[in-house]
């Protein structure tokens, strides 16, 4: 098959796609030239969707005793070994299923170390949103309260229907529709989102991509979170229009669950929100630093843009006006109803 030489693409735009020679692309390039050649091709293949890994990690009973003696390592007074040892008191059967602990070492490429962290935290942030009695069982709809629906909802969060070239599912992010009465809501909202991505080996295997869509007639400035027509409430604890807590927190689900994110784009017609995105690069980690793309300009231009990635850009529900639509996500919802009623009976 055909393939694309990521290293010869223009590296110039390659953080900000009409967004200039900020300081900040500037220092990404330098950091993404700064890659072995092998490391360099596999961040641009994931952002792509070209040349996608297709192999699965050799997952063998040596491997899981390792990770099982990595989690020994960790330090038993800790807030996150509690709650992973408390579900072992609970559910050691859930706990320990061969195919639960192979999503985290999917995220982690097989490091014992690191998936071993991410499996305890996985329970600490399960436990906190969600109490001890749904520790050790799947979350389904049937678990998250009034509000939390009305956040999951709110399309704020969204799969995509089509998923990327390299037929990884994508999740999609709108901060202003975000609605939500109290940030847990909108935690347990994505986190229900993100472990239903990866109930498909793929998305475990391939990893995800994500897209921020931040084009549209509602600016930041005005963003007040109060929905149009009936049925809408107010976003409470909004600070100015951008919740910094709510963008702090967010984070903490694609960190506690078995999910690689492998790209993330964010698009914007707003350079108040270039300026946003840019501090906030600064403060990630280098892995995803390194995949994370701006696009700043009109709807075509970002759809456009995010064509060239490999996205399926028909699948974004903002049409050229900014006016959102939730049909597919809606049917997405009564879809997943029928998926756990079957693990509810």
């Amino acid at each position: 098959s055909s393939t694309i030489d990521t290293t010869s693409m223009n590296h110039s735009n390659y953080f900000c796609i009409g967004g200039g020679g900020s300081s900040t692309s500037t220092c990404l390039t330098r950091e993404l030239n700064q890659l072995p050649m092998p490391n360099r091709e596999q961040v641009g293949q994931d952002l792509y969707g070209i040349n996608s890994a297709e192999g699965d990690i050799p997952v063998t009973p040596e491997l899981l005793h390792r990770l099982e003696m990595e989690v020994r390592k960790l330090d038993e007074n800790s807030c996150d070994r509690k709650a992973y040892d408390r579900a072992c008191e609970l559910s050691p059967s859930y706990v320990y299923k061969e195919s639960f602990r192979t999503m985290f070492l999917r995220a982690t490429e097989g490091d014992c170390k690191k998936a071993a962290k991410r499996l305890i935290r996985h329970f600490s942030t399960k436990l906190r949103l969600f109490g001890e009695e749904k520790l050790v069982k799947d979350i389904t709809l049937s678990d998250l309260d009034e509000y939390d629906m009305e956040s999951l909802e709110s399309g704020g969060f969204q799969v995509l229907a089509e998923k990327d070239l390299a037929g990884r599912s994508v999740l999609y992010g709108r901060y202003t529709s975000m609605r939500y009465r109290t940030i847990d809501n909108m935690l347990r909202a994505l986190w229900y989102i993100w472990m239903s991505i990866l109930e498909d080996p793929v998305n475990q295997i391939k990893g995800v991509v994500a897209v921020g869509y931040e084009v549209g007639r509602v600016p930041l400035d005005r963003f007040d979170g109060l929905g149009e027509g009936e049925g809408s409430f107010e976003m409470y604890n909004a600070d100015g229009g951008f919740d910094r807590d709510l963008a702090r927190q967010i984070v903490s689900v694609p960190l506690s669950v078995p999910a690689r994110p492998v790209g993330y784009h964010l698009c914007t017609d707003s350079q108040q929100w270039v300026g946003i995105l840019n501090m906030i690069m600064v403060t990630l980690c280098k892995f995803i630093r390194l995949r994370m793309r701006i696009h700043h300009g009109s709807d075509q231009e970002c759809k456009y843009a995010l064509m060239t990635h490999g996205m399926p850009t028909g699948s974004i529900p903002v049409d050229a006006q900014g006016n959102t639509s939730l049909t597919r996500h809606m049917e997405w919802i009564e879809n997943r109803r029928h998926i756990d009623a079957m693990k509810d009976s």
